[in-house]
């Protein structure tokens, strides 16, 4: 599969070059020439070399139709000579040392912890921004930016989705134990089908934790499958960044997949029809308090 992406890949990055040198293309990027000292590092920070510089010593852009706004020759610009008109010069800051050292990361990645309780009060509007202003800057392949959030704090709705997910479990746990579909199904996956659905029917909510706010993360773009890896760097910035907030998270997989097998739950949860869900999480304010951090494995790796 990756073999024929590469391929598709080499023809489309040809087939673009073709028709840049066929039609006309606007250039995007101005060079302020008063000011550039012809330093070359707008050139060097290009990842796609779609900077040259001419006789006179002078940047310009070449191949604009292949630049993906990384804005990387803007921001490395020691005197501020470049200039991208499809962004916002704006929303270039000087760069801030944050001053968090090796051990306040690790501190705050092992704090950490996953959520199953949450109080009743509804997450606040302040927060969900912060939340979205920090996600905003993460990483995405090829800066696509192809992300989509839905934050779903409509108790009404959420009550919805829950029912949803729970008349599925119950139906999937019963299709398992069939005597034509058990063979297929492994113990203990209907054991864990069964304890879900029973918890429910004892009135716990399992499946949504009865957490105030569900973030969906979605997409309507799929470039190379690459989206996936930029929902997981998503979720996981937003499951940082929240601890600083006081707001307590957990992943949820039963939403994700039970969207993916069942269109009404993903329609409950104002998911576009042709849109692909990529990630679920539950977010709020805990309504426990950890006293120590958690063991984990020690890792299985080699440096070669």
């Amino acid at each position: 599969m990756l073999y024929f992406s590469m391929i598709y890949l080499y023809f489309y990055l040809i087939l673009n070059l073709y028709i840049h040198s066929k039609l006309s293309i606007d250039m995007f990027l101005n060079f302020d020439y008063d000011k550039c000292t012809s330093c070359g590092l707008c050139r060097k920070a290009c990842g796609s070399k779609l900077i040259e510089f001419d006789d006179e010593n002078k940047p310009k852009q070449v191949y604009p139709i292949v630049c993906n706004d990384c804005g990387h020759c803007v921001s490395v610009c020691p005197v501020g000579a470049v200039e991208n008109v499809r962004m916002d010069i704006n929303d270039f800051k000087d760069m801030v040392n944050p001053n968090i050292s090796y051990e306040d990361y690790v501190n705050l990645v092992r704090n950490r912890h996953s959520i199953r309780n949450f109080r009743k009060e509804p997450l606040k509007k302040e927060h969900i921004n912060k939340l979205l202003h920090s996600v905003r800057y993460i990483p995405t392949g090829s800066n696509q930016q192809g992300l989509r959030y839905i934050f779903i704090t409509d108790p009404e709705i959420l009550d919805e989705i829950k029912k949803a997910m729970a008349k599925k479990f119950k139906l999937t746990s019963n299709l398992s134990n069939l005597f034509f579909v058990r063979p297929f199904v492994a113990k203990e996956e209907r054991a864990s089908l069964k304890r879900q659905v029973d918890l429910w029917e004892e009135g716990f909510d399992i499946f949504l934790r009865n957490a105030p706010c569900l973030l969906v993360i979605h997409t309507d773009y799929n470039y190379y499958g690459i989206t996936a890896w930029d929902a997981a760097i998503a979720t996981y910035n937003i499951d940082l960044a929240a601890q600083t907030l006081g707001i307590g998270t957990l992943m949820n997989g039963f939403h994700t997949t039970t969207c993916k097998i069942f269109k009404s739950v993903k329609k409950i949860s104002k998911v576009p029809k042709k849109h692909k869900i990529l990630a679920s999480m539950c977010l709020g304010y805990p309504d426990i308090e950890y006293k120590r951090t958690i063991y984990r494995n020690p890792l299985d790796s080699e440096i070669i």
